[in-house]
């Protein structure tokens, strides 16, 4: 039962859901939708997600749960490891793409019996809004000028006869 209880704990979301219009992680990008699909698929291969759909309007990322709490009270006979899921929706706004993310945990993923339980609130809502305000400031920055060439300090000298 003690073992229960750590498991629950673990799983509980310490803060509550992000504070925008759809009460998931959101925002908007100065920028195309391929170009954010881009960045994003960069930065989930870096955090060893797979793509798993990829839709004009959608993307989806998972890989196995790392999270004991979850293989405990979402894991299955069928597949014992649930999967964590980050859906991006992209609804383009004139020149800005507005992002949603959804985050969840997928028991028997990949099957006819998977199950989803979402997770829009606590640490990974919180990473995942982070994640897209600094992707945001990352595409929206103006890239530096570039600086001019150093002018040559040596004076030409007269061609040897």
């Amino acid at each position: 039962m003690a073992v229960l209880a750590i498991a629950l704990a673990g799983c509980q979301t310490a803060a509550e859901a992000p504070n925008t219009a759809s009460g998931k992680p959101e925002v908007t990008i100065r920028a195309t939708t391929a170009a954010i699909k881009a960045r994003l698929l960069s930065l989930a291969m870096d955090k060893r997600f797979n793509v798993t759909k990829d839709t004009e309007y959608l993307l989806q990322i998972e890989k196995p749960s790392e999270n004991f709490g979850a293989a405990l009270l979402l894991g299955s006979k069928y597949d014992g490891i649930p999967a964590e899921r980050i859906v991006f929706t992209f609804a383009p706004i004139g020149d800005s793409t507005r992002v949603v993310a959804a985050g969840m945990f997928v028991t028997n993923p990949g099957s006819a019996f998977e199950r989803i339980t979402p997770v829009n609130g606590g640490e990974g809502a919180t990473r995942t809004q982070q994640t897209l305000d600094e992707l945001k400031v990352s595409m929206e920055t103006p890239p530096p000028a570039p600086t001019a060439p150093i002018a040559s300090a040596r004076k030409q000298g007269k061609p040897a006869t």
